[in-house]
Formats: structure tokens, C-alpha cells, sequence
């Protein structure tokens, strides 16, 4: 087996935050990058170029759309013997664990199960009304406190166990088993993307779901990766201030923990 831990994603026109989300993964354990490029027009591959020459990172392009639950169908029929665990998240989602541990050091704990779940970290503006200078993980500090919104997850997956995606990107089916939450309780009832309560002891997922107020604009207005549906073509100013509040409760420097690792990565790139 080639690697232990190595992620899977689909993503368009991201160059300019896929060097801080592929060093980041690499600093809490990821190994290895299998990427789907779902029509991107901008620099992409430049950008991705040093990971791939280090064969770090793959990039297949997915010309399919929508495209993720098959570009995730395509990964764990081409993959399954490659990696000991799959993470399937987005390239707005960073995967590490709050306690400071490596992730495949956290995975250990699971070796029976043919998933884990992990709980999304919902992050909102933090104020920015464009797109900021620095650093996604430094620049975006704000999130929602609000559980309901926090009890989605995503899934890392034994591959050799899985059987094929969910209906939605948040879960799977597998050929023996459930797939189970940090604490051990199994996912045996749909609707299965959610947990019952919010556990971010072990693993977590920071989800920066708006970045800034013109990014979220502009995300709302593009289909997305697994349906194809476009979220809202128009949203009226008022709603869109409401949404962007509740996700700015509280603030959340957990992650900031790697910031210097991943900057000295980062300067290494260049």
C-alpha cells in the first residue's frame, strides 16, 4: 500500500488557495492528494505544479458535471488498493484534529470501522467584504456556534470498505458496517450526514463556507460539484447579511496552531 492517509477532492478555478490547502493537509498527516479538476480556466495546474512534481499530488481531469459523486465513485474504484484511508473533503475544508496530534495517529483508534465521520467547523466572513491578503486559515477567525448547523460531516474512508457514495458528498455506503463518529457511535440511520450531537475533541473540519462577502456572492451564483443546482442566482441584501451574521458568532483561532509551520511551507514553494 502506497500511502496511509491521502485525500480526494474535485474543485474549479481554485489556484489561488489550492499551495495553502495541500501544505496545510500535509502538516496534520495527509500523504497523498487525488484531485479532480471539474473545468477550471484558471492556473490551477501552476499552481499545483510542485506538488505534483514531487508526486504528492495527482490531478485527473473530470469533465463531467456535476461531477463530484463520480469523480468520488472514480477514486475509490481506481484507489482502493493505493491508500489504508480516503478522505473525501472540499478545497474550502481543512481536515486536522484540535488536540495538535497527527491525523494518522487519531485514525489508529478506528482501525474496525470502515469510516469516520467528522464534524464541520462552519465559518463565515469574519468581516472581509473582499477576498483578503493574507492566508485563508489566519484571515477567516469567525464561525457559527449554532450545533445544528456544525452537525454535518464528512467522511474519511477505508476504500477497500466502501462501496460507492451517498447521494450527497457527506457519506457512503460500505459492504460491511457503518461508518462511526469520534466517539465510536455508528451512523446506522439515514439521514447519515448528520451527527446527533457536535464533537470536535479528536478530528475536525474548519469549513470556510463564505470566505468574503463577494467570494459567497459569487459561490452562490456558480452550480454546485454534486447536483448541479445553481444555490441562489439572486439573494436579497437583507437575507444575505442575516446569513452572514450567524455564522460570525464566536471567534475560533484553534487551527492557528500550524500558521508558522505553514507559512515556512508555503515560503518554500517559492
Amino acid at each position: 500500500m502506497k500511502h496511509h492517509l491521502s485525500i480526494c477532492a474535485i474543485y474549479r478555478d481554485e489556484a489561488q488557495y489550492l499551495r495553502e490547502w495541500i501544505s496545510l493537509h500535509r502538516l496534520v498527516g495527509v500523504e497523498h492528494f487525488y484531485l479532480y479538476n471539474n473545468g477550471s480556466v484558471d492556473e490551477h495546474r501552476e499552481a499545483l505544479a510542485p506538488f505534483m512534481e514531487e508526486g504528492v499530488a495527482e490531478v485527473l481531469d473530470w469533465d463531467f458535471y456535476p461531477g463530484q459523486l463520480s469523480a468520488y465513485g472514480h477514486c475509490l474504484g481506481e484507489r482502493r488498493d493505493e491508500s489504508r484511508w480516503i478522505a473525501f473533503v472540499d478545497t474550502d475544508e481543512f481536515l486536522f484534529s484540535p488536540s495538535g496530534r497527527p491525523l494518522p495517529e487519531i485514525l489508529a483508534r478506528f482501525e474496525q470501522a470502515p469510516g469516520v465521520v467528522v464534524n464541520w467547523a462552519m465559518f463565515g466572513t469574519s468581516g472581509h467584504r473582499t477576498m483578503p491578503a493574507g492566508l485563508v486559515i489566519e484571515s477567516y477567525l469567525r464561525r457559527t456556534d449554532n450545533e445544528q448547523a456544525n452537525r454535518h460531516v464528512k467522511t474519511i474512508v477505508d476504500p477497500r470498505r466502501a462501496e460507492r457514495p451517498g447521494i450527497n458528498p457527506h457519506f457512503f455506503h460500505y459492504k460491511d458496517g457503518s461508518a462511526v463518529d469520534e466517539t465510536g457511535a455508528p451512523m446506522e440511520e439515514p439521514p447519515f450526514s448528520f451527527t446527533e450531537s457536535v464533537n470536535f475533541n479528536l478530528l475536525r473540519i474548519n469549513h470556510y463556507y463564505t470566505k468574503s462577502e463577494q467570494e459567497f456572492l459569487d459561490k452562490l451564483s456558480i452550480p454546485k460539484a454534486h447536483s448541479g443546482a445553481i444555490q441562489l442566482p439572486v439573494i436579497e441584501r437583507e437575507r444575505l447579511e442575516r446569513q452572514i451574521a450567524s455564522l460570525d458568532e464566536v471567534e475560533d483561532r484553534t487551527i492557528l496552531r500550524y500558521l508558522p509551520a505553514l507559512r515556512e511551507a508555503l515560503e518554500a514553494l517559492q
